[in-house]
């Protein structure tokens, strides 16, 4: 059970972690955050996270309240409180306590603790739907906690019975609302695209991964070409490889999770396990 938080730098129990209402997140959504998975104890590529968490503070002009080498002290011992194995740590940083409900302040900071989303196996056996949606993130390459339109598509997407949505500009697609986005043609080649997408970190580690054993283009993917892909999956930190077997009324390679996403799937927990094994 999850019972501490970590705010501005003070460990405390989740009923006394609080910010004031004047804190800019809150009046504006003007704020940043990165998650990733703690498995075996340690925070899982926390180099990268941490890496990225500086550029997007960097972007909306906030900085990091403590150094990297501070922030994984802080992590680690989050972790311990909680006596958490396994799970997700999110860190925010947001413009801070302003004084005119606008302008940004001393950036507050915000460690939340959670059990770690959990899917049903036949996600990974039978593969998930997408739904195409026309959307570019206003910052693709930063990882704000603005979420209105997926979130506000919800309904939309459980009428689609989809999994997600598959962010495309109407020719191009992008990304899905938490998640990258991979298919595999039918030469064997993985492309994921290369634009107006977030670049995740499992997203890097997968390409690393798959850079050893098959063919890798990162460049622009199109709609028609997704259509004719033989294969197709998402990945992101809580979802590792995902496949998708359809995305609105197309379906890949017959609804068929085919072998490159299977022996991609295999290649990157043994890369996972490899990583925290260096750390324990």
């Amino acid at each position: 059970m999850i019972k501490y938080y970590n705010v501005n730098g003070e460990i405390v129990p989740i009923e006394k972690a609080v910010i004031n209402v004047k804190d800019l997140g809150f009046l504006r959504g003007y704020s940043v955050f990165d998650f990733f998975r703690i498995y075996k104890g340690q925070p899982v590529f926390i180099e990268d996270h941490l890496a990225r968490l500086e550029r997007s503070t960097n972007e909306l002009g906030l900085e990091l309240p403590y150094s990297k080498a501070e922030l994984v002290e802080k992590i680690i011992a989050l972790a311990k409180a909680n006596q958490m194995e396994e799970g997700g740590i999110k860190i925010v940083i947001t413009g801070g306590y302003s004084l005119d409900g606008f302008l940004p302040t001393k950036p507050n900071f915000v460690m939340l603790a959670s059990k770690l989303t959990t899917y049903d196996e036949s996600v990974y056996t039978k593969g998930i739907k997408l739904m195409a949606y026309e959307y570019t993130r206003e910052t693709p390459y930063t990882k704000t906690t603005n979420y209105l339109k997926p979130i506000s598509l919800q309904q939309e997407i459980k009428e689609a019975e989809a999994f997600d949505v598959l962010y495309h500009d109407g020719v191009y697609i992008s990304e899905s609302a938490r998640s990258n986005f991979f298919i595999v043609n039918h030469e064997g080649t993985i492309i994921t695209p290369d634009k107006d997408a977030l670049e995740g970190i499992t997203r890097k580690h997968v390409l690393e991964v798959a850079k050893k054993h098959f063919k890798v283009e990162i460049r622009p993917l199109s709609i028609k070409e997704t259509m004719a892909a033989r294969e197709a999956f998402m990945t992101s930190s809580t979802k590792g490889i995902m496949p998708v077997r359809q995305v609105d009324f197309w379906r890949i390679n017959k609804g068929i999770i085919g072998d490159t996403t299977k022996q991609l799937m295999e290649l990157f927990r043994q890369h996972v396990e490899e990583y925290v094994g260096t750390k324990v």
